[in-house]
């Protein structure tokens, strides 16, 4: 892929951040329904998840296509103002921000109190995942790769898998130091699921890939019809993935072989969740899918008035997706009924992030399963 066509993706797709919704375990303040996502407006928004009222909003100096993660009572969140930024959950005062030196869609992970961000648009054509203490954003390294890239990296068992521009690398995840590194065809601006020792990624030369975790080596890929810039979700053992195509697959995750597919009426950049037997992904079409997991039948759709590149994330009775129409919805889980919606002032790229008032949270994350 050219620079014009990648630095393109890099300022269009907040779409290529995490491949599902899992949920955490660190310990968050209670009492508090709210959803976060970035909007192209320049802001990150807390909304309240029930009614879609606003909360409070924080302003960067560029558009926030990152989508926001929690830990310790902090969303982390990346900017096309090359800073990460942490903010309290609770009045969006910023605690730190980190110059990362580079334009920032991916989505931060957090985990064992370090925030992994990175991978954006450098002057000198290169990509850098950071890992940053998390109370005070010093810098504990730096990775380096040749190339740009828009993945999100997932940490599992101490390493940091993420995408690059033709590879996708394993790292150390105390040191930062390169474990194992496989090449694809071309740019790999996917995010990484991880299941069973296996890592799940979609790259640009139109396959899924299938690595395992501790060697890099190739287990199967699966070939679509497009690029593969969807992330994958893994649940119940069959793999979920979008395609430019215009298709949603599900692939046996241990052979790599097709179980079905179901077509839309656009490129489906938005990477799939699953919550109780539903798969839930977004497409280019202006809508909203809700599948069957087991046979790919279509139980319900819902429209928005522009493209969706956003990825959904479910709670137990209402989904969120965000459109290019500049809204975050809230739809009903069972019939696809819209509950509310909430205006930006810019186009939503982000994915959101959900805290309950239990201090559960449902986010962007890489179990493939949505808990």
């Amino acid at each position: 892929m050219n620079w014009f066509m990648k630095n393109s993706i890099l300022s269009l797709l907040g779409l290529v951040l995490l491949a599902s919704c899992s949920k955490t375990k660190d310990p968050m303040p209670k009492g508090i329904d709210a959803i976060f996502v970035g909007s192209s407006d320049n802001k990150l928004y807390a909304i309240n998840s029930k009614t879609g009222m606003k909360l409070w909003d924080f302003t960067a100096a560029d558009a926030v296509h990152s989508s926001p993660v929690l830990g310790n009572g902090l969303v982390f969140v990346g900017s096309s103002d090359e800073k990460v930024y942490t903010l309290d959950i609770q009045t969006g005062a910023k605690a730190w921000e980190f110059a990362a030196g580079m334009r920032i869609s991916s989505a931060p992970f957090f985990a064992d109190g370090t925030v992994y961000a990175g991978m954006g648009n450098t002057a000198n054509f290169t990509s850098k995942l950071y890992a940053l203490n998390g109370v005070t954003g010093a810098k504990k390294w730096e990775f380096t790769a040749e190339g740009l890239s828009v993945s999100s990296c997932t940490v599992v068992n101490g390493k940091v898998y993420v995408g690059g521009y033709t590879n996708i690398y394993a790292l150390d995840a105390k040191t930062g130091e390169k474990v194992w590194e496989f090449a694809t065809g071309t740019g790999v601006d996917s995010s990484p699921a991880v299941a069973d020792g296996v890592v799940y990624m979609g790259s640009n030369d139109y396959n899924l890939y299938a690595v395992d975790a501790l060697t890099g080596v190739k287990k199967w890929q699966f070939s679509t019809g497009g690029e593969v810039t969807s992330s994958p979700t893994v649940a119940d053992g069959t793999v979920f993935v979008g395609s430019f195509d215009r298709k949603v697959y599900a692939v046996d995750a241990k052979t790599g072989t097709k179980q079905w597919e179901f077509r839309t009426d656009g490129p489906v950049l938005s990477s799939p969740v699953v919550s109780n037997g539903v798969v839930y992904t977004g497409s280019n079409d202006y809508k909203l899918y809700a599948l069957d997991a087991k046979t790919g039948a279509k139980k319900w759709e819902f429209w928005t008035e522009n493209r969706i590149q956003s990825s959904p994330v479910a709670s137990d009775s209402l989904v969120y997706i965000g459109s290019l129409d500049r809204k975050l919805y809230a739809v009903d889980i069972q019939t696809g009924a819209k509950k509310w919606e909430f205006q930006t002032g810019g186009s939503i790229y982000s994915s959101p992030v959900i805290l309950n008032a239990k201090g559960g949270t449902y986010s962007a994350g890489v179990s493939g399963l949505q808990q």
